[in-house]
């Protein structure tokens, strides 16, 4: 069942020139990325009684709609959810909401990203590429991903998320990014060459998706972030 945090977050810095919603599903993720800043509270916790119902959480972004003009929908990761209740989900913010919709995704989920995208039900994704996959084998270079995002994908998985970055890129939306955190055990040169594949997807869809290297915070570093 879609359940959601209850802490919104209004924030300046996520999506710039808007003022944005941050709201995060309750319904866990699967990678474990390191100094991630969501796992103990909206991953691993276990829900209790404060959790909202999409309902209740499409209600509140109602009544609070006047004070930002984007949403963003995080995790965990959202797209683990059932396909079918993230399509009423955000069909109903559709309905309470007539300002920019915007979903987070680590990309394991290519076919609910692209359905998001082909029915209009998103403006834009911001998609993470932690690491340059199309250069990393799974199986000889399992000790990166293990550190990085916490598992050891398939190769299956590995496509997916490629694909994942790729039709992000060819759907072009004006609010839509690739982001990479700069993570501390990584040199350079991994983020050029992530760099470098976004340039090219760009370049061979005609897109202009910015890439983002994020500066890694320490789970305990201070957010500026208000709630809502």
């Amino acid at each position: 069942m879609l359940a959601f945090y209850p802490g919104f977050v209004r924030t300046f810095d996520d999506l710039p020139g808007r003022v944005s919603l941050l709201i995060h599903s309750w319904n866990g993720c699967n990678m474990r990325c390191f100094g991630c800043h969501n796992y103990d509270d909206l991953i691993a916790a276990k829900p209790d009684a404060s959790r909202l119902t999409a309902e209740q959480a499409v209600e509140r972004i109602r009544a609070s709609a006047g004070l930002f003009d984007a949403l963003l929908v995080s995790g965990g990761e959202f797209l683990v959810n059932r396909a079918s209740d993230i399509v009423d989900f955000l069909r109903s913010v559709r309905g309470a909401f007539d300002g920019a919709v915007i979903v987070y995704t680590n990309g394991t989920y290519p076919g609910k990203l692209r359905m998001l995208l082909d029915r209009g039900l998103v403006d834009g994704v911001h998609i993470d590429m932690k690491l340059p996959y199309h250069l990393l084998d799974p199986g000889e270079d399992s000790d990166v991903y293990e550190t990085i995002i916490g598992t050891v994908p398939s190769r299956r998985t590995r496509r997916d998320m490629l694909a994942a970055v790729e039709a992000v890129i060819r759907h072009n939306g004006e609010t839509s990014q690739v982001r990479t955190v700069r993570y501390p055990q990584l040199s350079d040169e991994y983020f050029e060459r992530i760099r470098a594949y976004v340039d090219e997807l760009n370049a061979k869809h005609g897109s202009r998706v910015p890439y983002f290297l994020n500066p890694y915070y320490p789970p305990q570093a201070p957010r500026r972030h208000s709630q809502l």
